[in-house]
């Protein structure tokens, strides 16, 4: 056996030999305030001088744009680049890729150079994907500026784009060096991507965290109504618990390797669908929470969950200004949907279901059907704005199977 400094080279026999990598990948997450501020390190010493790209947004530019270029020029001696990516969901593809490689190629970015995402999850995801295939990788930092960014899209290892109208079909698994997460970037946002965010959250709390959902359910809406500037403490709690949450679950699976039975995938078997198919006008968060509506209907449904447990958590969805139903849905494409669904999960749903508060289970495609499916949307799609099913009005339509 030969050992160097990434990997293990063996014999295994006289016909083949073994090359294992043992290569270490380091992601820091780093919680700050005022990033943008001149004397504020943190973003400075994680791009270290190295002639980084900056890759921002409209709003980004907008917001903070002055900020912004003071901050690079005095952090930054050596020199950066800065590009206005304008892309959305609906246009977040291939195309914005190379537009970013090629903009990089053009700046003579060094392969020791950074690439910086400062926006929301498609800057953070466009920018993921361009640095992992630009000379075939090179380093990359997320400055998520979005609730659903800060608590998801900006510390994930993996980043997709849309293709040929499928929804993160294309996408590749590269971990920043480091995600800088500053909380004051709530404050500017539009109430609707407050909400948006919200919905990531309760995923979290939903199958993992109890003391979150608790938390949520106290002052959800309030966070919601100040943009998580009041109460204090409690926001602070909320994204920490929220960004460890998802943390632990990743550290298990980063490169999801062999098990595809991803707790954090709950919100993500029907929400794909809801999204393309709505031509991206409900937004992924949105979509999130109207799948996990689906999903704890369907756990009530199979007797999985206690019908008090599951009022409880739609009532807390609809307390945080989520939406539980898309009139656009047709129950049978949603359902057909699924077999995109499996196949990205090596043949098997692995649909993540809430068995309580905080707790979960799996289960898989022959285990529900059409049926089940329409019911629990029917049901959704009745239920009005603060008001969800009681003793005095039943869900009637529990599973016999």
């Amino acid at each position: 056996m030969t050992s160097t400094s990434e990997g293990l080279l063996s014999a295994v026999d006289d016909h083949t030999t073994e090359l294992v990598s043992t290569a270490v990948r380091r992601q820091l997450v780093i919680r700050t305030t005022g990033i943008f501020a001149l004397d504020n390190p943190a973003l400075g010493d994680a791009v270290a001088d190295r002639r980084p790209l900056v890759v921002w947004t409209p709003s980004v530019e907008r917001l903070y744009g002055d900020e912004l270029r003071s901050y690079f020029s005095v952090h930054c001696p050596s020199g950066f680049e800065c590009f206005l990516l304008r892309r959305t969901e609906e246009s977040k593809t291939l195309g914005a890729v190379t537009d970013i490689c090629e903009f990089a190629a053009e700046a003579g970015l060094r392969r020791t150079s950074p690439m910086v995402a400062v926006g929301g999850g498609v800057c953070t995801d466009l920018v993921g994907i361009a640095a992992a295939v630009f000379r075939r990788g090179v380093p990359h930092l997320k400055v998520p500026t979005t609730l659903i960014g800060l608590v998801d899209a900006g510390i994930g290892t993996k980043n997709a784009v849309n293709h040929a109208g499928r929804k993160s079909i294309l996408g590749t698994f590269h971990p920043p060096e480091a995600s800088i997460l500053d909380l004051n970037f709530v404050a500017t946002l539009p109430r609707r991507h407050v909400v948006n965010g919200m919905a990531e959250i309760a995923k979290v709390a939903l199958v993992i965290d109890e003391r979150l959902f608790d938390l949520l359910e106290s002052s959800g809406s309030q966070l919601v109504d100040s943009r998580l500037r009041e109460p204090a403490l409690e926001a602070d709690a909320l994204v920490h618990r929220a960004v460890h949450g998802m943390l632990a679950q990743l550290a298990g699976n980063v490169y999801e390797w062999g098990d595809y039975r991803r707790a954090m995938d709950f919100g993500h078997t029907f929400s794909p669908y809801i999204e393309v198919a709505s031509e991206h006008e409900v937004l992924h968060g949105e979509a999130v929470a109207m799948d996990m509506a689906l999903s704890l209907c369907l756990s009530s449904a199979l007797g999985l969950m206690d019908d008090a447990s599951r009022d409880r958590a739609l009532r807390l969805l609809l307390s945080l200004g989520l939406d539980l139903a898309w009139c656009g849905i047709d129950v049978h494409k949603l359902w057909e949907s699924l077999q995109s669904i499996c196949e990205h999960r090596a043949g098997h749903l692995n649909l993540c279901l809430p068995t309580g508060i905080g707790i979960h289970t799996f289960v898989d495609l022959p285990d529900i059907d059409v049926t089940m499916l329409r019911r629990a949307h029917d049901h959704l799609a009745a239920v009005r704005i603060g008001r969800v099913a009681t003793e005095e009005d039943p869900v009637s339509w529990r599973s016999s199977r």
